[in-house]
C-alpha cells in the first residue's frame, strides 16, 4: 500500500514536470472515474458471500 502511494506521488510529480497540464488533468479525471466505478461495482467475492448466505438460510 505504501509503495502504491509512493508510486502515485512520484508519477504525479514527474508527470507535472514533463507532461502538459491538460494531459495531467485528463489522467487524474480518468483515475477518479476508475475509482468511482470500482467503489460502486460490487466485487465478485461479495456476490459469492451473499449467494452462500442465501443458501444457508434455506
Amino acid at each position: 500500500m505504501i509503495s502504491t502511494i509512493f508510486a502515485a506521488i512520484t508519477f504525479g510529480y514527474l508527470g507535472s514536470q514533463y507532461l502538459s497540464r491538460n494531459l495531467m488533468y485528463l489522467i487524474s479525471v480518468g483515475m477518479a472515474g476508475v475509482g468511482a466505478v470500482a467503489s460502486v461495482t460490487p466485487s465478485k467475492s461479495q456476490k459469492k458471500l451473499e449467494s452462500e448466505f442465501q443458501q444457508q438460510q434455506k
